[in-house]
């Protein structure tokens, strides 16, 4: 095959869906395996200089671009398990290497149809028992983990309460705006407009003659807010403690004295439970999308490619409500955040460590509280936070 052939196949993979639509995997994938066809393999720092624009790049101080190989290794995993599974030539990336190996497809005959051979009864009965050591060591693991989550202080506060539990996904608004001549309609998305009010407030500047401005009759939920619902499922039930779940936009404030609750979004989302993060010591500027520190000039807001390599903020807050019930709040100026500081709670290690930070800071691990940390990720992936400060929240 010559060069041409595999920039067909190239192609192909990237404008698979299993490749997904990402130009920087795109250039990555490309790059790898020109590099490979004329024989010159390129190191880290020489892939962080020409795909990442990183002149200064420290492969011991990042793991951006093995990150980055690795997610690649599963895109391409993915697509031959799909669209092309028929494809005569396969394109690897082994571990360790980032030299591309062109495999061609071997044919396999077709089995005929018969009874099975006593190699292949084994073989079954060896696949069933190994399928029966795997379940009860998932079992296992699954029990030890509850065991885990019984020995925070924190969730056995959540667990012991007798109030319910509500768990509030922060969404984003939405509206139409109507064209009253023609009456065409356009669905708008306004990061700047977080609610109704704010949209009735927003009228004289985005308003135009001849067209009507009202909400929609649903919202747009972020796309982790499943995994915020599975991570917090998993915990809660494992101890038979039912939830509800609501969004923001269609919460009713009458329900807040008489149920605990768990709030996960973004800032900008959370709507009255942003009055939650006033009571600590961080202050969030809805204009700017920022975190700062009450009484300092440092400002904390996200930078990077969202899509990519980027840093986040978020904030942990146990907060009284006004019944003596507890509010949860986990909130990022992007969604990184609000993830990642959810994972603090729910990861049976990270909570561990959490409680072990506050006792070593603060000599106890108060009844509320408030933790800000910063949040690195990848597309999203690989997350890891680094907690800045852990407080006793300090109540008027």
């Amino acid at each position: 095959m010559n060069s041409k052939d595999y920039t067909f196949y190239v192609n192909k993979i990237i404008s698979s869906k299993s490749f997904g639509n990402s130009t920087t995997y795109a250039n990555l994938l490309r790059y790898l395996v020109q590099c490979t066809l004329e024989e010159d393999v390129p190191k880290e720092t020489t892939i962080a200089t020409e795909i990442f624009a990183k002149k200064e790049f420290d492969p011991s101080q990042s793991t951006l671009i093995r990150v980055y190989v690795y997610n690649l290794r599963k895109k391409l995993k993915t697509y031959y398990q799909k669209e092309g599974l028929n494809d005569p030539i396969l394109l690897r990336v082994p571990k360790g290497s980032y030299k591309v190996e062109f495999e061609t497809k071997k044919k396999t005959p077709k089995e005929s149809k018969g009874i099975l051979s006593r190699k292949q009864i084994l073989l079954l009965l060896g696949f069933l028992l190994l399928t029966s050591v795997i379940g009860n060591w998932m079992l296992w693991t699954n029990n030890k983990t509850v065991d885990q989550f019984s020995e925070s202080v924190i969730w056995n506060g959540i667990f012991n309460s007798k109030k319910p539990m509500i768990l509030v996904l922060g969404d984003l608004f939405i509206y139409r705006e109507v064209d009253t001549s023609s009456h065409n309609e356009k669905v708008i998305r306004n990061s700047l407009i977080n609610s109704e009010n704010q949209l009735h407030d927003s009228l004289p500047e985005i308003g135009s003659a001849g067209y009507v401005y009202e909400p929609m009759e649903y919202s747009f939920l972020i796309r982790n807010s499943t995994e915020w619902v599975k991570d917090i499922s998993k915990v809660l039930t494992s101890k038979n403690k039912d939830f509800n779940v609501r969004t923001v936009l269609r919460f009713g404030p009458k329900e807040l004295p008489e149920n605990d609750f768990m709030v996960v979004g973004m800032a900008k989302t959370l709507g009255i439970f942003k009055d939650y993060i006033e009571k600590s010591s961080v202050k969030y500027n809805p204009i700017g999308d920022t975190f700062s520190a009450k009484g300092s000039d440092t400002i904390y807001k996200p930078s990077g490619d969202a899509e990519a390599y980027h840093k986040d903020y978020a904030i942990i807050i146990k907060a009284p409500g006004p019944n003596n019930n507890a509010i949860y709040v986990f909130a990022g100026l992007w969604d990184t955040g609000a993830s990642q500081s959810l994972k603090n709670f729910t990861n049976p290690v990270l909570i561990k460590q959490l409680e072990s930070r506050m006792k070593t800071d603060l000599g106890e691990i108060p009844q509320f509280f408030e933790v800000f940390m910063e949040v690195n990720g990848i597309d999203r992936m690989e997350l890891s936070s680094k907690i800045l400060h852990v407080k006793a929240l300090e109540l008027d």
